[in-house]
């Protein structure tokens, strides 16, 4: 057996082996070197274009400026936020706004350096995820801008200047006959309106650059009750057929708001004959000194001294009030009433004429000294002495006087109050509203008819004399309930019949300027025609056989259209003839 020694056995092994370990590391090291130097360079390149571009996943103030460079990014940046306009709505009327003519500017270099920075400080972490393939890292800048403050302030008021509306003054319309209010105020709120179109600059979406601008409105003035008087003179100037405030000629007028208390008056005070319109404050006496409800006959009486203006009907029904069935007991309480119920300037001091016919009592036209109204005394009451109208000294009343009537029975009939509070033991809410039926059964188709839409809730009572007409009415109206009241004096006019026909429509001129004011947005646009030229039209009431209905005041009488119903009604009884129409 031969031995081979140890260090004979390593240098033969030594000089048999290769260092491929050693090469094939030191080669995979030079190849990594050489390609990590070759990414290196290319993400150099990329590394440069990004720094021109800041990468295809960019945004600046929300908008996507990614592969753009500098100055198309500018452009980008100022079309969207300094070019795109804001849209302002004025009540939806459309005003656009270029930013930049308020100042609005963008602050460029502050967001360009805020990109690089990001883009600079991510080198290496950018060449990691390039040598991984992974996606680049996004890149958002907020949006940096200023804009002037002032300019924007003085651009909203000029703006308002444009814009806001003033309203105008209330007026009257003398062509149509109507009112019109003063509309509505509009004021640009230019506080509020900062902070939103502030908001808006800084908003890339179109959508949230569109600004309903706050306003404050405010309603306009309507036409006042001293408007409503006013118009009625500026009428009765322009109509020329008579001097409204003498000496020859006189109106006296009274409106009142029933809503409102509001009232308006001309020469109210003065004195006139008071005509058939008296009645009114006979039928209120004849209720407060009646306890049961009428009779039939006595139904028919009350409707006839109203519809037909029956003077022996009124005077009979003052008669049924007298304890001890005097003419002059049942003359004392109507005066009576009227003072208590307000009528302070108004009297009747002896029947009213039925004319000389045969067999009339003994003493029908006594005339019976009545005492004064304590009422008289009241400053606002003190008769008017400018103009004497020459009235009856047997029959006197003032417009004031029949307004304050008609207002008691209303308050009565509606709430429960007025004359029921004035006579709270003597007359109810029932007979006020029978009241209101009655003066509602006044079909006359002339003087304050004229004024109102034939289909209006009017109670009314017409009256004329020798040388005085006039009507005092209720009208319901949609746009509020009022009294209008309007006598009229003139003396020695050409007339045909009692009084100038004439010169009736006058009340219904005034009264359509009434009922307008209380309507605007319904007015009635011209006055009605009427029944006939030269008269009113003639009573209609129930033929023998048929009742008086307080509570439905046509049935009997009027059908659906208000025409009398054929073989039920009588028209201009006790002859009735045949009706002639509307």
């Amino acid at each position: 057996m031969s031995y081979v020694r140890l260090d004979e056995f390593r240098g033969g092994q030594s000089r048999r082996g290769f260092p491929v370990l050693i090469v094939l590391s030191g080669f995979l090291l030079i190849m990594s070197a050489v390609i990590i130097a070759t990414e290196l360079v290319t993400y150099s390149d990329v590394y440069d274009d990004v720094n021109e571009t800041f990468g295809d996943d960019v945004t600046i103030g929300g908008v996507q400026v990614g592969g753009l460079n500098e100055a198309d990014r500018l452009a980008v940046l100022e079309s969207v936020y300094t070019e795109q306009p804001i849209l302002l709505r004025y009540e939806g009327s459309p005003i656009e706004v270029i930013p930049r003519d308020i100042g609005f500017e963008l602050n460029t270099s502050a967001m360009q350096a805020s990109a690089t920075a990001q883009v600079e400080g991510d080198f290496w972490a950018g060449f990691w995820d390039y040598l991984w393939r992974d996606d680049q890292r996004a890149i958002s800048v907020p949006l940096e801008a200023q804009y002037d403050r002032a300019a924007l302030r003085n651009y909203l008021e000029e703006l308002a200047l444009r814009y806001d509306s003033e309203s105008r003054a209330p007026g009257f319309n003398t062509q149509t006959g109507t009112f019109q209010g003063s509309g509505r105020n509009t004021q640009l709120d230019i506080e509020a309106a900062i902070p939103l179109i502030e908001r808006a600059l800084y908003e890339p979406d179109p959508q949230q650059r569109v600004i309903e601008l706050p306003i404050v409105t405010t309603e306009g003035q309507a036409p006042q009750m001293e408007d409503l008087r006013q118009a009625i003179i500026d009428y009765l100037v322009a109509d020329g057929r008579l001097f409204y405030d003498g000496p020859e000629s006189a109106v006296s007028l009274f409106v009142l708001n029933l809503e409102t208390g509001e009232e308006i008056s001309i020469q109210k005070n003065l004195l006139h004959d008071a005509t058939s319109i008296i009645k009114i404050g006979i039928l209120i006496n004849y209720f407060r000194h009646t306890i049961t409800e009428p009779s039939p006959d006595v139904k028919y009486m009350l409707l006839n001294a109203v519809a037909c203006s029956d003077n022996g009907s009124a005077n009979d029904l003052m008669l049924l009030t007298s304890e001890d069935r005097t003419f002059r007991d049942g003359i004392l309480k109507t005066n009576d009433t009227l003072c208590e119920a307000g009528a302070v300037n108004s009297k009747i001091t002896t029947n009213l004429d039925i004319g000389s016919a045969e067999n009339l009592p003994a003493g029908y036209y006594t005339v019976f000294g009545v005492p004064a109204c304590p009422g008289q005394g009241v400053t606002s009451a003190t008769p008017d002495p400018s103009i004497n109208t020459q009235p009856s000294p047997q029959l006197q009343t003032t417009a004031d006087d029949i307004g304050t009537l008609l207002m008691n029975i209303y308050d009565c009939a509606v709430h429960g109050s007025g004359l029921r509070t004035l006579f709270p033991e003597e007359i109810t809410q029932t007979e006020c509203q029978w009241i209101m039926n009655l003066l509602r059964g006044t079909h006359f188709i002339h003087l304050m008819e004229l004024g109102v839409p034939p289909t209006a809730d009017l109670a009314h009572k017409v009256g004329y004399a020798d040388d005085t007409f006039g009507d005092a009415g209720i009208v319901q109206s949609p746009g509020g309930d009022y009294i209008f009241v309007m006598l009229v004096w003139e003396p020695d006019s050409d007339r045909n019949g009692l009084t100038d026909i004439r010169k009736w429509s006058m009340i219904g001129d005034v009264n359509r300027i009434v009922y307008n004011y209380f309507n605007p947005d319904q007015p009635l646009p011209q006055t009605r025609e009427p029944y006939s030229p030269t008269t009113g039209a003639g009573c209609v009431m129930p033929r023998p056989g048929y009742e008086v209905n307080l509570n439905d005041i046509n049935e009997n009488r009027y059908d659906e259209n208000m025409v009398p119903i054929p073989n039920v009604a009588c028209v201009e009884p006790p002859n009735c003839v045949e009706w002639r129409g509307n």
